[in-house]
């Protein structure tokens, strides 16, 4: 492995690292109502393009909603991360999240996509709301845009359903996420 190759792992590790202490909060008024139009965005086009999207949603207890977050590897190390909100049964905005990933794999693979972590119980939900990393694992492969990525939490009781915007290269690797969430009225900053 080159010198720039171990820099590049090194800190993406660390950043990955540093970024799972961020706290959810310093939701500014105008970022809550963006982040909210993109979750709602986010929510309609899953809906209109996963077959089972509607049913999962149905059965839910709760869902969290990560538009527009890019993750990837180069080599053995990546990572990636998003912002997003947590919706209750009824679809009202409950609280914020903030999600930092750390990938450990092989290949060279990166992709911008949007999903939604989907919890079956108040349970799931508590469990997700007192933050922590929890490992999974994800295989993608892209070409010029069109491709396709999987993944599946190995610690955690979640379903995850998500759709690549764009992507690129080939890559297989485990995930290492953290999750950190704050009620919506505490994250809100005037």
């Amino acid at each position: 492995m080159t010198g720039t190759t171990k820099a590049f792992a090194a800190t993406t590790l660390l950043a990955g690292l540093g970024l799972g202490g961020c706290a959810a909060t310093g939701l500014t008024p105008e970022a809550y109502e963006i982040t909210k139009a993109e979750c709602q965005a986010t929510m309609t086009h899953l809906a209109n393009t996963e077959p089972e999207f509607a049913s999962i949603k149905d059965q839910s207890y709760a869902w969290a909603v990560f538009p527009g977050e890019f993750s990837g590897i180069h080599w053995i190390a990546g990572g990636g991360g998003s912002d997003g909100l947590v919706y209750d049964q009824s679809g009202e905005v409950v609280g914020y999240s903030r999600h930092a990933r750390v990938n450990l794999g092989i290949g060279s693979f990166g992709q911008y996509s949007d999903f939604v972590v989907f919890f079956p119980d108040q349970a799931a939900l508590d469990k997700f709301k007192q933050g922590g990393w929890s490992a999974g694992g994800e295989i993608g492969a892209a070409i010029l845009g069109l491709g396709a990525s999987g993944q599946q939490s190995m610690t955690e009781d979640r379903t995850f359903v998500s759709d690549p915007r764009s992507g690129g290269g080939l890559g297989a690797y485990f995930t290492i996420d953290n999750f950190s969430y704050n009620n919506i009225n505490d994250a809100l900053t005037n």
